[in-house]
């Protein structure tokens, strides 16, 4: 549910949201959510001074449940 969530919220934000793909890693501490996305569109993903991948991860914080473990999200570049 996570990875949707986040496919759905950078797909809002790119111009080519047909190149959008997000990869669930396993790490030692949890799950991490690697974002793929066109070189062009990498920046509005980050956003100024990071803003708009801060409020990626703040809103799956927020989804997450208690019982999950540890997610982080990156951008692959």
């Amino acid at each position: 549910m996570l990875k949707e969530i986040v496919i759905y919220l950078v797909k809002q934000l790119v111009t080519r949201p047909e190149n959008v793909l997000v990869q669930e890693v396993d790490a030692d501490q949890g799950i991490i959510l690697k974002i793929i996305v066109d070189h062009d569109d990498i920046g509005k993903v980050i956003g100024k001074d990071g803003q708009s991948i801060k409020s990626i991860r703040s809103l799956i914080t927020l989804f997450k449940s208690d019982k999950e473990p540890i997610v982080d999200v990156v951008i692959d570049s």
